[in-house]
């Protein structure tokens, strides 16, 4: 005959139940350290957006203002050389370019931006380029 003698040993019991405990207590105190740590990160970042924010506003005023002063420039010149004339008007690398018939009189336009406006005459067309730098710097106030 066997005989089975359960024997609750308490000291194992306390063992295991204060591993797990502290397993617990580990895991708990490192999630709190880690929110804690991404929250400092956090804000340090939304700050730093924050004033990323206020200067990417700074210059988009800027460059509003520095297209509204070429806008308001090629219309001058349109109205110096007449509408009915004016072929096209674009912005090609940093040159703001002007094609009018050839019939045009463009004398207004060479007295106004003088040396800075550049000719070409073809037998078609008449092509002015003037320098978008320098008319900013002319008519921009910042």
């Amino acid at each position: 005959m066997i005989i089975v003698v359960k024997n609750r040993n308490t000291k194992r019991l306390a063992v295991k139940s204060l591993a797990v405990f502290s397993l617990f207590a580990i895991f708990y105190l490192y999630y709190n350290h880690m929110s804690n740590k991404f929250a400092e990160q956090n804000q340090v970042l939304s700050t730093k957006l924050e004033i990323k924010e206020k200067v990417e506003r700074k210059l988009n005023d800027k460059s509003i203002k520095i297209e509204n002063t070429i806008y308001k420039e090629a219309l001058t010149i349109v109205k110096l050389l007449g509408q009915q004339h004016v072929q096209s008007v674009k912005i090609v690398k940093g040159q703001l370019l002007v094609v009018c018939d050839f019939t045009t009189n463009i004398e207004p336009v060479l007295i106004r931006y003088g040396v800075n406006a550049m000719v070409k005459h073809t037998k078609t067309n008449i092509k002015l380029a003037l320098n978008l730098k320098t008319i900013v710097e002319n008519k921009y106030e910042a």
